[in-house]
């Protein structure tokens, strides 16, 4: 009987699928026996594993677990999922011969015979290491992504809230002195100043227009800061100059204060942005005469710590409690006292001051109890003379 031109004898087929399974190199597809052991061995299994066939052929295939997997008997309890449900499959750490660990597929299928009985075990195996790590780096790539979105939202929420807080305090902090700008000038049209009172209104008129024209110079000054847009015009100059500068300017202001002023006798000399540093001084002397209502001296000394100039200023009126003095330095911190609810101000002056001295590698620090009266100090880098 003649057979059909394209019908294989089953020992043919065997030996060309066998001769398939051996040649497979992306693959490790090997038998084990119905107790785990491994019966056979392919091309891919010797690339991705590291084993001969000789090295291998016999052992227990839990040689390819990580050693906690192997001690807790999961290699057996796979088989009996497989033996079971007919078939296992998951992804997870294996050994390499070298003791390296690889990403892999893994699929073990039960393989019985007509009667049902189990003959072994085919397995499967696939070196997904690469892909692993790649689908790592796309999922570390997309949690910064989002990071980033998150810190943007953010952002955009706390400039919301800054903005929120910018008119809050235009509107709170300039209606006084505009009121009594307005007041003022209103007597004047209608004449009801005596001349000889005219220069002292002008004073009084100075003084409003200074405090608002400080509010928005400090609105400014922290959009600046939020957008990184702060220039500093640096040059060398003496601290001691800039305090004397200041302490000229608040003199005539002071009302029941005495300023006394402290010179190191060398000169303190620094590289800034002078206008700047004098803000933060103007800053620390403003204060000085706002939080002692009940007036006293108000102290300004200069001096030389090591490599560091330094100029202070103390007061003895209201101080702060040692929790406050965090709050002092941040975005419109405003003391939660009885006694400054109704000291006008900003909370703005120190948080641009501690910006202004970190930009200039410097800092401010503070020494104050409440009823013992408050030191402000900056301190930045000398240059030699």
């Amino acid at each position: 009987m003649l057979r059909k031109a394209n019908t294989l004898e089953p020992k043919v087929l065997g030996d060309q699928f066998a001769l398939l399974v051996s040649s497979v190199v992306d693959y490790a597809i090997l038998m084990l026996d119905a107790t785990g052991k491994i019966v056979t061995w392919n091309e891919g299994a010797e690339r991705i594993k590291g084993y001969t066939a000789d090295e291998i052929i016999g052992r227990h295939f839990s040689i390819f677990y990580p050693p906690e997997d192997a001690r807790s008997r999961k290699p057996d309890w796979e088989l009996e999922v497989a033996k079971r449900e007919g078939r296992y499959e998951e992804e997870g750490w294996r050994l390499r011969k070298d003791g390296t660990r690889f990403w892999a597929n893994v699929v073990i299928t039960a393989l019985r015979d007509e009667s049902g009985k189990l003959r072994g075990f085919g397995k499967v195996t696939r070196d997904l290491t690469e892909r692993r790590r790649q689908e790592n780096a796309r999922d570390a790539e997309r949690e910064r992504e989002a990071a980033r979105l998150r810190a943007h939202a953010d952002r955009m929420a706390e400039l919301e809230r800054t903005k929120a807080h910018f008119l809050n305090l235009a509107s709170h902090e300039l209606r006084g002195p505009l009121t009594v700008v307005r007041g003022y000038n209103s007597m004047m049209q209608d004449g009801s100043i005596p001349p000889e009172q005219i220069p002292a209104v002008a004073r009084i008129l100075e003084g409003k227009l200074a405090q608002m024209d400080l509010l928005v110079e400090q609105m400014l000054e922290t959009a600046r800061l939020e957008h990184d847009t702060l220039e500093l015009d640096k040059r060398t100059f003496d601290l001691r100059a800039v305090a004397q500068d200041q302490l000229d300017i608040f003199r005539p202001l002071s009302r029941g204060h005495h300023f006394v002023m402290h010179v190191h006798e060398a000169p303190l000399l620094v590289e800034g942005d002078r206008s700047r540093i004098a803000t933060i001084i103007a800053n620390f002397m403003d204060n000085a005469l706002k939080y002692s209502p009940d007036g006293g001296e108000i102290r300004c000394t200069t001096g030389r710590r090591g490599s560091q100039g330094f100029i202070s200023v103390r007061d003895s009126g209201l101080g702060i409690a040692a929790e406050h003095i965090p709050k002092l330095f941040s975005r419109f911190g405003r003391l939660p006292t009885e006694q400054n609810v109704t000291i006008p101000g900003t909370g703005l002056g120190l948080f641009l001051c501690r910006e202004i001295a970190t930009r200039h590698g410097g800092d401010i620090s503070v020494i104050s109890a409440p009823g013992d009266g408050s030191e402000f100090t900056l301190t930045l880098p000398t240059v030699p003379a």
